[in-house]
């Protein structure tokens, strides 16, 4: 059930956002092995003075998701490579501008699909690999 945040201060076109968003999904899907029905965006946009990045860099990206805890750290580090190279590429930008953090919750901390604890339902993925 990956929940995903984009944010940034580019100014992006909505076709370009959703080819943004659509990229991280494809890695997603591609590493992490989860179904279409189960992700979810959203996509911010700050002022520059708003967002201020490392450095001063001016195309800093930065990629949130939240995800269910329980993935090994050799699938992490190809989903970040994953992330880092189809991103620069969409974009034109330096891969070391895309900063990528997971922040893992266990499943009892979701509730969802009416009330049910996360940890009792069967995703029809693994979630361990």
């Amino acid at each position: 059930m990956p929940i995903v945040r984009i944010e940034e201060s580019a100014a992006r076109a909505p076709a370009e956002r959703q080819a943004l968003i659509e990229c991280v999904y494809a890695a997603l899907r591609e590493v992490f092995g989860v179904s279409d029905e189960e992700l979810q965006a959203r996509y911010a946009r700050y002022a520059p003075g708003d967002l201020l990045p490392p450095g001063g860099k001016p195309d800093y990206l930065h990629i949130e998701i939240t995800i269910f805890a329980g993935r090994k750290t050799d699938t992490k580090k190809k989903l970040y490579a994953r992330l880092a190279a189809d991103v620069a590429a969409l974009l034109g930008m330096a891969p070391a501008d895309i900063v990528i953090l997971l922040n893992e919750q266990p499943g009892e901390n979701w509730g969802m699909r009416g009330g049910l604890c996360a940890s009792e339902i069967d995703f029809g993925y693994a979630i361990e690999v």
